[in-house]
């Protein structure tokens, strides 16, 4: 990576904000734009029909489950650091019957043991453990108090390292990590037909990548990033396909109606 791919990164990132753009600031348009997305990114899984889906971060593990009634086949691994999290979801939640694998592990770019920050305490307010943005990251923020929890970590490259296991599709919403999720995947990348991840644009976490970062690194991994939602003040979601999976003719028809409809109908109210 160098000036050249940073440059082409944010030309990228000109691109994808014209189509945040028409995202309606009224009307829920913002809040609406991460559904969008998903169910975008649950169409192209369909045209992909992955053998191996990961949710990381995962929290209820919603994109597994959807997934798992489009394709009763894929092999459907969540995981989920927070063990808050884990432990309630796997009481209420019907995973075994699902045949999803909801592991309690932190994805990073390393196996062996890591610290999860789970934020107990944030500007004298007391948070509950159960939640879904705390990392393995602390913040930037001094003025927030952590339960500090050993979990265990693993590479998606150490633990899905079998080549003949593809297409994958990957769902990466990881509270300011997805450096290290992403370094620890660069061979399942090369696998890999699409990838939703969670960016942030200023840095929340200490260490972070950026979302120019991401997309930097997207870029040299042979992924074209295709659309993104406007969820949140400059923390939002992209949508990365390969570039081969890019240029198959269905995929970039899905492509110019997804945009279509954006620019009819997500600007404007509905009701």
């Amino acid at each position: 990576m160098g000036p050249a791919l940073r440059a082409t990164a944010r030309l990228y990132d000109q691109h994808l904000r014209l189509v945040a753009s028409h995202f309606s600031n009224m009307f829920n348009g913002r809040a609406n734009s991460a559904a969008y997305v998903a169910d975008y990114f649950h169409q192209l899984m369909g045209m992909s029909e992955p053998a191996l889906f990961v949710e990381v971060g995962a929290y209820r593990a919603d994109a597994s489950r959807r997934l798992r009634e489009a394709n009763p086949t894929c092999r459907i691994v969540a995981m989920e650091a927070n063990p808050y999290n884990h432990a309630k979801y796997s009481a209420e939640l019907p995973f075994a019957q699902l045949a999803i694998e909801y592991l309690n592990v932190a994805a990073t770019d390393r196996t062996g043991p890591v610290t999860f920050h789970l934020r107990t305490r944030s500007h004298g307010d007391e948070l509950r453990r159960v939640t879904g943005n705390s990392s393995i990251l602390p913040r930037v923020d001094p003025d927030v108090d952590y339960e500090l929890i050993t979990v265990d970590g693993i590479s998606l490259d150490g633990m899905f390292a079998d080549p003949q296991a593809g297409p994958v599709c990957l769902w990466i919403d990881v509270e300011g990590a997805s450096g290290q999720v992403l370094r620890g995947a660069t061979e399942l990348l090369r696998r890999t037909d699409a990838v939703l991840i969670e960016v942030e644009e200023r840095a929340m976490w200490q260490g972070q990548w950026r979302s120019l970062d991401v997309i930097e690194f997207f870029l040299a991994h042979d992924f074209t990033p295709l659309t993104r939602d406007a969820e949140y003040n400059q923390q939002y979601n992209i949508l990365f396909v390969s570039n081969q999976f890019y240029e198959r003719p269905d995929v970039l028809w899905s492509h110019e109606l997804h945009d279509n409809y954006l620019v009819q109908h997500m600007g404007v109210d509905d009701r």
